[in-house]
């Protein structure tokens, strides 16, 4: 990453991207593309190399590709049909700024700190337990709030009870670097899920519905996912354990872990007032199955209540420092950029260019796309770009063969907030703050988990999307 290095080596950065375009607009264009459809392609191409590098942040960089995409004639800023702000807005902004404003109010209450005391006292003194009951804890809260917050909950929650309890030193124990591994780990998969679990699962859902007229229901996002999510949770703890192999807790540990599984935290009044929105969001969620209301609409009325006179669960200012703008802009940017590819027809032609003439069959596809898009987002480090860039493709030569476009949104929007062997990743990097592991280990023990994830993806995930009638 570039963006805390020196001007020169950010402005370098900025020029290659530049040269990209530059040398698109002297190129002809390829048969069966017109100058827009190039220039999106190339604007993708540019707008990859800054998120990757990241001279900038990330949604400047979106920002200068939207800004781009009228002057090129790939999409215009207003008008009839099609337009950028039209790419731009949609229910996708809606519901992150709603998931935001959800999650801020969860973490004021004690209901996180519960699970986990409730959890710990199933660990009977197993370090290995403890680490799974840490996991467990955050693959269920990360099912309705963000990761970034959620890694950073649990995280601050094990430094400040079992780490300080054992005298854990950062770079020295091996339970510490599996547990802080552990964590992001369990974050990422319990946001797989769920539709509410992560942004990007809501993106990836919009743009199937905006680009191939298919909408996945919450219920059944949850009966697809949750499954394959629950085994995924086994092997990365199994993966954790075995890599670094947590050293023994000790008996005076053992025994303050025990006082802390036995405490009675008693909920006050915001914590019933905030349980009671959740437990009625999530039943409006999951009925939408038969309902039809839009998921959207529902978290947005969970919002709504955090604020309603009597329930105040919530201030504007809380609510206000909870937003991330730099998720909200780079999304937005990113949908109006996938609008434009697909408005001018690149994306076909991209897939008929390369891809389609491979020929590959049905079986060869879903298990490349298994493979092919996790590694790629190792080298595109942004959730929303991968999403932008790969799934109307995707969807599209899985029309050809047959195979579900519901298929190809679930690895890809799985894959966009999800990298075992990355670091690098914002709920990582809230956790590696601390010091107890480097980014070698945390490569190391993503390894498995990867390998899982594929060889999940294909081979069951399309039974579990064609069960579900897609």
């Amino acid at each position: 990453m570039l963006k805390d290095k020196s001007a020169s080596s950010r402005i370098l950065c900025v020029l290659l991207a530049a040269a990209v375009v530059v040398v698109a607009l002297l190129l002809p264009a390829p048969e069966g593309l017109g100058f827009p459809g190039k220039m999106s392609l190339a604007l993708l191409v540019a707008g990859i190399i800054l998120w990757v590098a990241e001279p900038v942040p990330f949604a400047i960089t979106g920002l200068a590709v939207m800004i781009l995409l009228p002057v090129f004639g790939i999409l215009p800023f207003s008008g009839t049909g099609a337009t950028v702000w039209a790419a731009w807005v949609s229910s996708v902004i809606f519901f992150v700024l709603a998931s935001f404003g959800l999650s801020a109010a969860l973490l004021k209450t004690k209901i996180p700190l519960l699970i986990v005391t409730v959890l710990l006292r199933f660990s009977r003194g197993s370090e290995r337990r403890v680490i799974f009951a840490f996991m467990a804890a955050t693959f269920v809260c990360s099912m309705f709030i963000s990761d970034l917050p959620c890694s950073a909950l649990f995280s601050g929650i094990a430094v400040s009870s079992v780490l300080q309890i054992e005298g854990a030193k950062p770079g020295e124990s091996r339970f510490g670097r599996a547990l802080m591994i552990a964590i992001p780990y369990a974050a990422c998969i319990g946001g797989e899920a769920l539709p509410s679990g992560s942004s990007m699962n809501v993106m990836a859902m919009g743009m199937l519905q905006s680009s191939m007229g298919v909408t996945i229901s919450f219920f059944d996002w949850a009966a697809i996912c949750t499954p394959i999510a629950l085994v995924l949770l086994v092997v990365a703890w199994a993966s954790v354990v075995m890599v670094h192999r947590p050293d023994p807790l000790s008996e005076a540990t053992l025994a303050r872990l025990a006082e802390f599984a036995e405490r009675r935290e008693r909920f006050d009044a915001l914590d019933w007032k905030v349980l009671g929105i959740f437990a009625l969001t999530f039943a409006l969620w999951i009925a939408s199955n038969w309902t039809g209301w839009d998921l959207t609409g529902i978290a947005l009325l969970g919002l709504v209540l955090c604020f309603a006179p009597g329930i105040d669960v919530l201030t504007w200012d809380e609510f206000v420092e909870s937003v991330s703008w730099n998720v909200i802009l780079l999304i937005g940017s990113v949908q109006a950029l996938a609008g434009g590819i697909r408005e001018q027809g690149s994306a076909s032609w991209f897939l008929n260019a390369s891809l389609g003439k491979l020929a590959l069959g049905a079986g060869a596809l879903v298990g490349a796309t298994a493979v092919v898009v996790p590694l790629i987002r190792l080298f595109i480090p942004v959730g929303p770009a991968l999403i932008g860039t790969t799934l109307i493709p995707l969807c599209l030569m899985g029309q050809e063969f047959g195979v579900s476009p519901v298929f190809f949104t679930i690895v890809v929007a799985v894959s966009a907030s999800t990298s075992f062997a990355n670091g690098l990743e914002s709920a990582s990097m809230v956790v590696h703050k601390y010091g107890y592991w480097t980014l070698v280990d945390y490569f190391k023990s993503g390894v498995v988990p990867t390998v899982a994830l594929m060889v999940l993806h294909a081979t069951v995930l399309l039974p579990l999307v064609t069960a579900m009638g897609y």
